[in-house]
């Protein structure tokens, strides 16, 4: 979805109709004239999606700009790639971007990967491995049964650590 559409009318706006619906059955049990409901009502509505709506659209305001920059970043180092050294196989039209956000006294480690290839479908495995300033691996995993359409950049996975990382490495492997 878009980042407006996730803001004003996502799955978590189904709390806020059900807290609607609770006050208007409310309203209609306390036995209120029909003037009352509405007027009491509309202002429920109208206080709970405002309510409910600003935290929602601040959160998803920032995993739509870390989203936005994490593929930023993918075609970043793609492209830096590629300037570096000949296309040789399909295979080396593959990328990957890893990026570590700072969320309290943790790092929220996000793993975006990216087929640059119009008409090869990867289908395999993917090995990712994280290391600090001194060289030494902070973390690795490996990612199984990895589909990347052509052309296409996900998110492949999201984790949190308490240490960050410096650079990172991986290893495509096709089936």
């Amino acid at each position: 979805m878009s980042l407006y559409a996730d803001m004003f009318i996502s799955k978590w706006h189904l709390i806020t109709l059900g807290l609607i619906l609770i006050a208007w059955i409310a309203l209609i049990a306390g036995g209120y004239d029909k003037r009352t409901i509405l007027r009491s009502g509309g202002g429920a509505v109208l206080l709970l999606y405002i309510v409910s709506t600003i935290p929602i659209a601040a959160i998803t305001h920032g995993a739509h700009k870390i989203d936005e920059s994490m593929r930023s970043e993918l075609d970043r180092h793609y492209q830096e790639r590629m300037s570096k050294s000949e296309v040789w196989e399909d295979i080396d039209r593959l990328a990957v971007a890893a990026g570590a956000f700072s969320d309290d006294d943790s790092y929220d480690i996000r793993v975006y990967a990216g087929n640059y290839s119009s008409a090869y479908t990867f289908r395999g495995s993917l090995t990712f491995t994280t290391y600090d300033a001194q060289g030494q691996v902070v973390h690795e995993k490996s990612y199984d049964n990895v589909i990347i359409a052509p052309d296409e950049k996900k998110k492949l996975d999201n984790y949190y650590t308490s240490n960050t990382f410096v650079t990172y490495r991986y290893t495509f492997t096709a089936r």
